[in-house]
């Protein structure tokens, strides 16, 4: 009996998600919009503005510079990243030590068509893995958006609930039939 309600407890918290529903406006948008317009709505949400309300937020499979131009195009989004090269310094403090490594950079491509699923964060502030994501003293609601091709590749981005229709009819028409779950 434990096992069963431990299951169903279980089963309860994974699915927590909903799927999203397109609202009237978005599907408007997404009638009216060509692909660059698409690519154009991806790209000043991700890239461009003040670094401190919009943008990237989060990533896994890379590393970037937050200060790194990233274009879109209809593939995907072409960012330049980086990865550790040489050892440059090690210093030890205690039981820790701080090691410090070379960028190497690379040009990097965030493809569209590998992307799995996206994922719509309703309250950014339960993502304690991307802590950049959370802005507790936006006076602004806002969502992020994360682009997930697995476990251990994503790119997270905020949008602002003024852009959200827009945004998510952009992504319909650069990444189309993929699930869409709001969190």
């Amino acid at each position: 009996m434990k096992y069963s309600l431990f299951i169903w407890l279980l089963i309860g918290v994974v699915s927590c998600a909903a799927e999203y529903v397109p609202s009237k406006e978005m599907l408007m948008h997404k009638n009216n919009m060509t692909t660059q317009d698409a690519i154009d709505v991806v790209q000043s949400n991700i890239w461009g503005g003040d670094a401190d309300t919009k943008g990237v937020c989060g990533s896994r499979g890379f590393w970037y510079d937050s200060e790194s131009n990233m274009m879109v195009n209809e593939d995907g989004i072409n960012l330049l990243a980086h990865k550790r090269g040489k050892q440059l310094d090690k210093v030890s403090k205690g039981f820790d030590d701080v090691v410090v490594f070379e960028k190497q950079y690379y040009n990097y491509t965030f493809e569209f068509q590998v992307i799995r699923k996206i994922n719509v964060y309703d309250d950014p502030l339960l993502l304690p893995v991307f802590p950049e994501c959370n802005r507790k003293n936006s006076s602004s609601k806002y969502f992020v958006i994360d682009l997930n091709i697995d476990d251990l590749h994503n790119l997270k981005f905020i949008v602002y609930q003024v852009e959200f229709d827009r945004l998510m009819a952009a992504l319909s028409i650069l990444i189309p039939d993929r699930p869409v779950l709001l969190k």
